[in-house]
């Protein structure tokens, strides 16, 4: 099994802009959502069984509905490459002007910093898609953290959904969770490794393709 750290979570945090980073609306086929003060919403890794994956859950960490903060909780097994459907939505809160907002991986686990596991196979493990599968979080083919693309969010309430693509099939990522792995049904036991901790949702109002 493969987490996004060791319980499973990572982060995403709305910067200054004008913008609300929420739970998604319309989530993909194997995302739960929880809203803030409905319940804890955590993924009991303990109990998980190899039936139960992949699982992702979206939870609203922020002291109001206004989406200043949303953590994911990630359960997949290694060797996977697929689309797990929307994890958030992206909703504009300005009324005249267009928002481009990407996400930036901010902090990385202690697979990467402390493991042998590369930042290019971190990034690529989880990656944020937007309308036809483009990348609209860190890129993968060099050390810049910056977002690959971005999505454009309209003004006045515009809202975009994102979704979350998970690719494990890095050798030093199975190599990382192996031994771990299911035993059976019955007795199931997991390994869980640090990949990233937070992202940090970058927003700006001029086109940065322009």
């Amino acid at each position: 099994m493969l987490s996004s750290n060791s319980d499973g979570s990572f982060r995403v945090v709305s910067p200054g802009a004008n913008i609300s980073i929420d739970v998604p609306s319309s989530p993909g086929q194997n995302v739960s959502v929880f809203e803030d003060g409905n319940t804890d919403g955590g993924i009991d890794f303990e109990t998980l069984e190899p039936d139960d994956l992949p699982k992702v859950h979206v939870i609203e960490r922020s002291s109001t509905l206004d989406g200043d903060m949303v953590e994911i909780q990630v359960a997949v097994e290694a060797d996977q490459d697929k689309n797990l459907g929307n994890i958030l939505d992206i909703t504009n809160n300005n009324t005249s002007d267009d928002y481009y907002v990407g996400f930036e991986f901010t902090e990385l686990g202690t697979a990467v910093t402390d493991g042998s596991i590369t930042k290019q196979e971190a990034y690529t493990a989880f990656q944020f898609k937007h309308g036809d599968s483009t990348t609209v979080s860190t890129g993968t083919s060099s050390d810049s953290t910056e977002p690959a693309n971005y999505v454009t969010v309209p003004a006045d309430a515009g809202t975009e959904s994102v979704e979350l693509a998970v690719d494990t099939t890095a050798k030093n990522i199975k190599d990382a969770l192996s031994p771990g792995d299911f035993r059976d049904n019955s007795e199931s036991t997991s390994k869980s490794i640090t990949l990233i901790d937070e992202v940090t949702a970058v927003a700006t109002q001029t086109d940065p393709s322009a």
